[in-house]
């Protein structure tokens, strides 16, 4: 009989939603560790638990609506989040985390996480994404502090052009999740 090769248990516990439920694994991973002589292989392997906690598109949390816990969209999702995490990384749009949050509550893909849960369902989907990175990116007092959805924010920038910006900005962001939305999103000039 073969063992159970260790970095299959750190998989299953990078899938794991919370603290509490990852916590069996990491005993059974340091337990490994310490009974195979091999304290410091179990040391990088809990880090890249703490570092990356790995969403499973099987299991989603639920926070995403039942259409994006459904596995083949769930992969597209996070194939998305992670073309995007690219985009805003190379800052070559002003696009922001809060950008993101907004589109994602507005087109009804997440049901108004916390920005914290924002941030961790973020840094799950994104492999190696540093905890609190999104959670610091962007004002999301005032992105998410804004009454209507974003499509019906003012295009006018004479108007409000602040908020004509930030419209822009949604739109081309939902312009990437458009492959996976309910409804379809027009490029706006």
């Amino acid at each position: 009989m073969e063992p159970i090769p260790v970095e299959y248990i750190l998989g299953i516990a990078q899938s794991k939603a919370t603290p509490a439920q990852r916590r069996p694994y990491i005993e059974l991973i340091e337990r490994w560790g310490d009974e195979m002589n091999r304290a410091d292989e179990a040391r990088q392997l809990l880090k890249r638990l703490r570092d990356g906690q790995v969403l499973d598109p099987m299991k989603m949390p639920r926070e995403f609506m039942p259409r994006y816990r459904q596995p083949e969209v769930a992969e597209k999702l996070i194939e998305i989040v992670r073309k995007i995490d690219a985009i805003i990384a190379s800052k070559q749009e002003n696009w922001t985390w809060a950008h993101v949050m907004r589109v994602m509550t507005d087109e009804g893909i997440l049901y108004k996480p916390t920005i914290n849960r924002f941030d961790q369902l973020i840094c799950a989907m994104v492999p190696d994404k540093g905890r609190d990175t999104v959670r610091k990116h962007g004002d999301y007092d005032y992105i998410m502090g804004q009454d209507e959805p974003w499509s019906a924010w003012t295009q006018q920038s004479y108007i409000n052009p602040t908020l004509a910006a930030e419209r822009s900005i949604c739109n081309q962001i939902a312009l990437e999740f458009a492959p996976i939305l309910s409804r379809t999103i027009c490029a706006e000039i």
